[in-house]
């Protein structure tokens, strides 16, 4: 039997079907091959999946792929690898005479430069600026649904030691006594780290994930674990939707909702988010923040859930291109528990000079690339242009659509053992379910194919790419949002605004591999010569 969209049963044969058009019961056949075994409705819900995947595939056979193209995935040998951070130098803007405001609501939108120096010139204590961060998360977290778990204890112990440490004359930099929130699918020992997830409540892991580790080095002060999409996908989570600050009307986008709209709202000086398909860069662009998703690889992903094991980042979120400069520093570097991860300079020494830049501006990748009227009508790039850059259009090729089942089968083949199991029933309004199971109808060599598809495709940006020091482009990349995070090439994405509806602007700066330096030092001369970044939400009205 067939179930009608009105959910009346209706004979099979009087439906019209195409002859090879793929049927419930061929799912049910696959099924038995897998050894699984789908409800009706379960098998029904991904039917229209699947369907619609196979036009990916023919994409993807139609493209002539030559015999020594590989899938980029390349095994690292542990003998390759190192714990250490290679070549790693910070140099901050200096804040000479920079004085504390009188109020706490001014110091709680301080940048981490501001409130670094702040702390190490002992005009303020990490215990008194954690007490702070801690006040306003239980004031706010709640009413933003952007808190899933205060870490009070534990940033309270490590304040301080913070403050006994600067004390005795042993300041371990920027981030020393700084307090920040990080995105509740990192393992933090003693406390749940529940995905966003109704079955995973109560779960907990009995060590810290490495960017935790990498952050207690730095002497950052863990204050909340935050709110994400359940199982990174959305703003929505077990307790309900995390709110967009400037509009508490609106969610706050994903997945890494809580640290955006926490960091947006003064709730604590940065977070760390991750990005496997826009979870940074998006609510960083909802909450106008500004936020850095790194070249892959670039920070260990131990100790963290994973979507998608080839797509998954982690980076910083901040109120300014240099904060995410100094905490990037802080978790960069190669991991051995993470075979992905590696070791690469990262010198932090800004400038305002853009006169030696060769900045490309994106256009469609129909467009004429002779068409110079974006550089008189578009403010940023006059902007940019005023600032001393030299623009010129570059355009890529688009992406290959059935490449876009990497992720879904990386993530369906992750939490496999959950699919198959009666807790996948408690996790309420999420598109996962569906996405896991119509994963699994995907063949092995069309995921291969897809893979290698993705090869021409790195190769393809890069060289587009030769030349150029960077790319901007406006609100979150456009078109290259989905190209770069299967390319793994960096972007940080700036506030910029508001439109003529009032909602927030962004521009996106993408570079090259590792060259992180480039693009925030960029991302930063633009800031300071709008200032957009320095604004901050009324939450008043809470």
């Amino acid at each position: 039997m067939l179930v009608a969209a009105a959910g009346t049963a209706i004979p099979a044969a009087t439906r019209q079907q195409e002859p090879d058009e793929v049927t419930e019961a061929d799912l049910k056949a696959l099924e038995k091959i897998a050894g699984l075994e789908f409800s009706d409705e379960e098998r029904e819900a991904v039917l229209r999946s699947v369907r619609q995947a196979r036009g990916g595939y023919e994409s993807l056979r139609e493209l002539s792929i030559d015999y020594t193209v590989e899938p980029p995935t390349a095994f690292l040998p542990s003998s390759g690898m190192s714990n250490g951070k290679a070549e790693v130098a910070v140099r901050p803007t200096p804040l000479n005479g920079f004085r504390r405001p009188p109020g706490d609501e001014q110091l709680a939108f301080l940048s981490v430069r501001e409130l670094g120096h702040l702390v190490k010139t002992k005009q303020i204590s990490s215990v008194e600026l954690t007490r702070t961060y801690l006040d306003r998360l239980k004031r706010y977290g709640e009413k933003l649904l952007c808190v899933v778990t205060l870490t009070e204890e534990l940033a309270m112990k490590q304040a301080e030691r913070a403050d006994r440490e600067i004390a005795s004359g042993r300041y371990r930099g920027p981030l020393h006594g700084i307090p920040y929130g990080i995105k509740d699918l990192f393992a933090v020992t003693g406390y749940p780290t529940t995905w966003g997830s109704e079955p995973h409540k109560e779960q907990q892991f009995d060590y810290d994930a490495a960017v935790v580790e990498r952050l207690e080095e730095a002497g950052a002060i863990l204050v909340a674990k935050l709110s994400m999409g359940a199982l990174a996908q959305g703003d929505v989570w077990f307790n309900g939707r995390t709110k967009n600050p400037w509009n508490p009307e609106q969610g706050s986008s994903g997945s890494s909702a809580g640290s955006s709209a926490a960091t947006a709202a003064g709730l604590v000086a940065f977070s760390i988010g991750t990005e496997t398909l826009g979870s940074i860069v998006s609510p960083s662009h909802r909450c106008r923040v500004t936020g850095l998703r790194p070249t892959y690889g670039r920070v260990s992903r131990y100790g963290a859930m994973a979507v998608s094991w080839t797509m998954d980042k982690i980076g910083p979120i901040c109120r300014e291109a240099e904060d995410c400069a100094l905490v990037f520093a802080a978790i960069a570097g190669a991991d051995r528990r993470d075979k992905s991860s590696v070791d690469r300079p990262f010198q932090w020494r800004p400038h305002d000079n853009l006169a030696k830049m060769k900045i490309g501006y994106l256009i469609a990748p129909d467009a004429d690339p002779n068409d110079r009227s974006p550089l008189q009508e578009q403010e940023h790039l006059k902007l940019l242009a005023e600032l001393g850059a030299n623009l010129y259009p570059i355009q890529f090729e688009r992406t290959y659509p059935g490449v876009s089942v990497i992720l879904g089968v990386e993530a369906a083949a992750a939490f496999d053992a959950f699919t198959r199991s009666d807790a996948i029933d408690k996790l309420k309004n999420s598109a996962w379910p569906r996405t896991y199971r119509s994963n699994r109808y995907i063949p092995a060599v069309e995921y291969l194919r897809a893979q290698r598809a993705r090869t021409l495709m790195m190769r393809s940006f890069e060289k587009r790419l030769e030349g150029f020091d960077l790319v901007v482009t406006q609100d979150r990349g456009s078109y290259t949002l989905f190209i770069t995070n299967l390319t793994g090439h960096p972007q940080v994405l700036v506030p910029n605004g508001v439109n003529e509806r009032g909602s927030g602007r962004s521009i996106s700066f993408v570079g090259p591999l590792y060259k992180e330096d480039v693009i925030l030092n960029a991302a930063r001369v633009y800031q300071n010569a709008t200032g957009h970044h320095k604004k901050h939400p009324d939450l008043s009205g809470l």
